[in-house]
């Protein structure tokens, strides 16, 4: 997304070419196309002007409301992928454990939001499969007059803790995680849109002031010598804080690079979780007994 400051400065140098055009309106009457290059620069500045608040409009609350709440899913779900990874291995499940065995915490907690949420339903539908919990009004009737599938709950529960709260407490909280997500990206997606807005009619004022009225300018070099070195010094003076701006922008990028992969180099592996090579995501549908 374009560099928000960087826009502060545009506007601020757009401005004073404004200031000064409009000081010298009998020298732009003169010529009509350098003044209809003016009206042009003050109408681009007036639609950046309008578009700059829904920049730099803060989204972080509802990004944090996100980070919340998938940090809540991930904390509902790995209880439940532990226990269907040790289930599949003392049941000798081969084809459930390939399809488990890749799911460790630091896999989930990089994977993306889409990619989240399809293993919190797929582990949530496994869990149901396996642990043969009623999901349903009709199916909780049904097991409550099946006394061997009401059985067959107490024991999975007994035998491996997989209680039928844990298999709510994923759903509901995928539920949440999902509302936040698109709340975010609907915020974000608005900005971008206004980023790209913005960049477009930035790149057609840069085009108009380089293009069209520094070379008018060069019209009043001998007709008006003031205006002339007026304008080429403040014109001057904008392109040499604009090479430090980006060579500043440049160096701060290139540190934060460098700083962030500091941090990933000297990330720590859970010393608990277990240490399995990720694998390629496979099919989590529930196999068939």
């Amino acid at each position: 997304m374009e560099n928000i400051k960087s826009y502060t400065t545009k506007l601020d140098s757009y401005k004073q070419i404004i200031s000064l055009l409009s000081g010298n309106n009998e020298s732009l009457n003169k010529v009509s196309r350098f003044q209809n290059a003016a009206g042009k620069l003050s109408t681009n500045q007036k639609k950046l002007v309008d578009l700059q608040p829904l920049l730099n409009k803060d989204i972080t609350s509802s990004e944090k409301i996100r980070n919340k709440r998938r940090t809540e899913l991930i904390e509902k779900m790995m209880p439940v992928i532990r226990i269907m990874q040790v289930f599949a291995v003392d049941k000798k499940k081969k084809k459930l454990q390939k399809q488990l065995d890749y799911l460790t915490l630091e896999y989930i907690e990089n994977c993306s939001d889409n990619k989240l949420i399809k293993f919190a339903k797929k582990i949530w539908l496994t869990a149901i499969k396996y642990g043969e919990f009623p999901t349903s009004f009709i199916s909780m009737v049904k097991t409550s007059l099946n006394p061997d599938k009401a059985k067959t709950n107490i024991k999975f529960k007994k035998e491996y803790g997989l209680m039928p709260d844990m298999i709510k407490n994923i759903e509901e909280s995928n539920i949440k995680f999902i509302e936040s997500m698109l709340l975010y990206q609907g915020e974000l997606k608005e900005k971008e849109k206004v980023a790209m807005k913005m960049k477009k009619i930035n790149k057609q004022t840069e085009n108009l002031i380089s293009n069209k009225l520094d070379r008018f300018a060069l019209l009043y070099e001998k007709q008006n010598p003031n205006f002339f070195l007026e304008y080429r010094v403040l014109r001057e003076k904008q392109e040499i804080k604009g090479k430090q701006e980006t060579k500043d922008t440049i160096e701060t990028s290139s540190r934060e690079a460098d700083q962030k992969n500091s941090m990933n180099a000297e990330k720590k592996v859970n010393p608990t979780e277990p240490k399995l090579a990720p694998r390629t995501p496979q099919n989590l549908n529930p196999e068939k007994k």
